[in-house]
């Protein structure tokens, strides 16, 4: 999340209870600052986690790459990038990896504080490096926090905001925001009437969409780039990035808000983060992680592989390696 003067008035909102009794076995692996999102790349020969890293804490000085950890061996590095406009300001957040044709195309949320441009970059992905392709920038991409590509090269855009920056939003819940199709060569409105939408993800046909303010994760059926037959399949206080493992859902979540602020302005001061997996067949919510904060401060995105579960934070230059263990709700 970009703007922290709207988290002060999510921190307003009431709270929901943490999960007790949680066990945890977790090995903390160091990675570039600010690992917001990341995703497996299981295609480009070994396995790796892609990981989008970028300073989010105002008064440090602007960082921007594409990390990468190499869960079978330890190994990581940065990412090479190759072929960006001149002047190009890289400062990822959400990002998705698709397969479009022979290419391995991996889409990047980008904000230019500085030039306040908003884009989504697409890049191809090659063994070594990253190559741009090409830069979507459209007045109806206001406020992107996530993307979601498909096999044609289409995408889905989900703004966490009508207005950059809009406090008077989220402070009234007003529900303005919009979730934006590209088809290729123009965008359109594909949903619309959400407030602080955030994780955004796809499969067989279906759409996942999160909510931070809301407190819901939705589904809905696709088609002709509309998202249709909007159903509740949990609520989750605060949820953020999704991404799915195996037929279920996982979505980090900021169950205290106020904390979360303070570990913003001061990173030792923790934030407690929460993982739940859910089945959208079922609707059934169960606790996958909890940590308070020791560990991993403001989890922003949750994943697994091969049976551990990996987990970011927004801010600190960590991810969490977790060997599963019960949970009670």
């Amino acid at each position: 999340m970009k703007n922290f003067l709207l988290l002060l008035l999510l921190a307003i909102s009431s709270c929901a209870s943490l999960p007790k009794n949680f066990q945890t076995k977790d090995e903390i692996i160091p990675v570039a600052i600010g690992p917001e999102d990341m995703i497996v790349d299981s295609i480009t020969e070994q396995p790796r986690l892609l990981i989008a890293c970028s300073e989010r804490r105002k008064e440090k000085p602007r960082y921007g790459d594409i990390y990468v950890y190499y869960p079978e061996t330890g190994d990581h590095k940065i990412l090479k990038r190759s072929n960006e406009p001149t002047g190009l300001s890289f400062n990822p957040h959400g990002i998705d990896l698709v397969q479009v044709g022979k290419d391995l195309i991996l889409l990047v949320v980008n904000h230019e504080h500085e030039m306040h441009i908003n884009s989504i970059l697409r890049y191809r992905v090659l063994k070594d490096e990253i190559v741009f392709q090409n830069k979507i920038v459209d007045p109806l991409i206001s406020s992107p926090n996530a993307v979601t590509g498909f096999s044609d090269g289409s995408l889905l855009v989900s703004n966490d905001a009508k207005k950059p920056g809009n406090i008077w939003e989220v402070l009234f819940k007003q529900r303005k925001t919009q979730i934006i199709f590209w088809d290729g060569n123009k965008c359109a409105v594909s949903a619309e009437k959400f407030c602080f939408t955030n994780g955004i993800t796809n499969k067989s046909g279906k759409v996942y969409l999160a909510s931070t303010m809301q407190n819901k994760v939705w589904q809905f059926d696709f088609k002709d780039g509309k998202m249709m037959n909007k159903e509740v399949i949990a609520k989750a206080k605060g949820a953020d990035n999704l991404r799915f493992d195996g037929d279920d859902l996982l979505v980090a979540c900021h169950l205290r808000f106020l904390k979360f602020l303070k570990h913003y302005k001061d990173a030792k001061k923790l934030s407690p983060s929460t993982v739940y997996r859910i089945n959208p067949s079922t609707k059934t919510r169960t606790v996958e992680y909890f940590d308070d904060g020791k560990q991993v401060s403001a989890a922003s995105t949750a994943l697994v592989y091969h049976g551990c579960l990996y987990v970011s934070g927004i801010f600190d230059g960590k991810i969490v390696k977790h060997t599963h263990s019960k949970v009670s709700k």
